[in-house]
């Protein structure tokens, strides 16, 4: 038991439990949605998504990136200012999203005939409001390196909605249920984290204007950058939609749901680098820097590839067993998708880098040109072939760009040289390997 609580402590490990844990949940809902749905519905369901996290992403990138940089390294009278004045910020920002969200279904309502189409739209803006102590509670616990308390938020929200969906097979009472199900089980982890009292909601008495400028300052672009990493992924259920239409949307995003079992590790280890980075960065250790993203790229290289072969060889079993026999046609899809993930971790980690050295402007301008070459791929081929399997090769041109382009703005402060990737990740593994062995004490008891 004490060897378990050991290797649990560690926050990597806690990180990557909770991700593992979601993507679980997401995938058995996803599952159980695509059964549940007809494929038109099913469509319709992932455009509603797509299109929530698109909004939900502008309010997560004014303020999550820059929380994690201004609140690292701080006094805790100073991390309350700034945690009240995010939260003064965020109220502002939720009021305007609701306010646009009745503005985008009137513009749906003009342009789109079909009431099938827009249905989920009419409960937008209450997906909008539920969801703001949940995300901002998972925000300040990453500050604060408490990762094991966004496995319980994440574990009531997602675990609420399936025990719902599990309810609608047998209850059959329509898409309005699972809709309802979707906002009380968001409504339910924000709950939990208001009574938890892990919002820092109280916070918001010492809020300041001028941290609200400068959140609003460095979050414009962190806002961009994560939009147009969003828009990278959803460009493509977007124009899918639109040139092939709702079945096609379905079929393409079966592999692209099995896509985060690559992205998994590169997310978790991600989001307990943010805050180290932001302190080398305070404590003006630049070569320190340099080697802890090459350290953390190269190990992530290495360890994405055995998840990489594996979704190539068994890519048929992975999509029937998603969703079913009737997409066994988009097997290749997530083979080619697999195929380009040894070129996201440097991606992922330049990027990271660039914020936390105050240039987020040029990370948003990296992501904005990734968008440009995707899309237009996308179009390209869509209209060249008609089919999908082109489609997934167009991201492998799209991050091959944006690793050059990373590496390239990062040349003013840091150098990074890519053939060292490899040696630099292993030696990362193996001083993990040591660092655990050593706190273990080579003991189980």
């Amino acid at each position: 038991m004490k060897f378990l609580k050991k290797i649990l402590s560690n926050n990597n490990i806690l990180s990557l439990t909770g991700n593992v844990i979601a993507a679980g949940l997401g995938f058995v809902s996803f599952a159980l949605l695509a059964r549940i749905f007809t494929k038109e519905d099913f469509g319709n369901w992932i455009l509603f998504i797509t299109v929530y996290v698109f909004i939900e992403l502008l309010r997560v990138g004014f303020l999550q990136t820059p929380l994690v940089k201004f609140c690292s390294g701080v006094s805790d009278s100073e991390k309350e200012k700034v945690i009240g004045s995010a939260w003064l910020f965020a109220i502002l920002i939720t009021i305007s999203f609701v306010v646009l969200s009745f503005l985008l279904k009137q513009v749906m309502l003009y342009y789109i005939k079909s009431e099938e189409a827009i249905y989920f739209f009419n409960y937008f803006w209450i997906l909008i409001i539920v969801t703001l102590p949940y995300n901002f509670s998972s925000w300040i616990l990453q500050i604060d390196m408490k990762f094991n308390k966004i496995i319980y938020i994440r574990l009531i929200s997602q675990g609420v909605f399936i025990l719902l969906l599990f309810a609608e097979l047998y209850l059959h009472r329509g898409k309005e249920f699972i809709v309802q199900s979707y906002l009380i089980s968001n409504f339910t982890g924000s709950l939990f984290c208001l009574i938890a009292g892990w919002t820092g909601i109280r916070s918001i008495r010492l809020a300041e204007w001028k941290k609200v400028k400068d959140l609003f300052n460095f979050g414009k672009f962190s806002m961009g950058t994560m939009v147009g990493a969003n828009l990278l992924r959803s460009s493509d259920t977007f124009l899918i939609g639109a040139l092939l239409g709702g079945e096609a949307v379905a079929i393409f995003n079966i592999p692209l749901k099995l896509f985060e079992l690559v992205e998994i590790p590169l997310r978790s280890f991600a989001a307990t680098a943010l805050p180290s980075f932001s302190r080398l960065v305070n404590s003006k250790n630049l070569q320190g820097l340099s080697k802890k993203l090459e350290r953390s790229a190269g190990m992530f290289s290495i360890m994405l590839f055995p998840v990489v072969v594996f979704c190539i060889i068994f890519a048929e079993y992975l999509v029937i067993l998603l969703g079913g026999e009737g997409y066994a046609e988009s097997a290749n899809i997530l083979r080619i998708f697999a195929l380009h993930a040894a070129l996201m971790p440097l991606d992922r980690y330049s990027g990271m880098a660039l914020d936390v050295l105050s240039r987020p402007q040029q990370n948003m301008f990296k992501v904005i040109v990734m968008v440009c070459i995707n899309s237009l791929g996308v179009f390209i081929v869509i209209k060249s072939f008609g089919m999908l399997w082109p489609v997934a090769i167009v991201s492998i041109l799209t991050f091959s760009a944006g690793v050059i382009m990373g590496l390239f703005f990062l040349r003013k402060d840091i150098k990074i040289i890519p053939s060292r990737l490899f040696s630099e990740g292993f030696k990362e593994i193996k001083s993990s390997v040591k660092k655990l062995k050593s706190k273990l004490n080579f003991s189980v008891d």
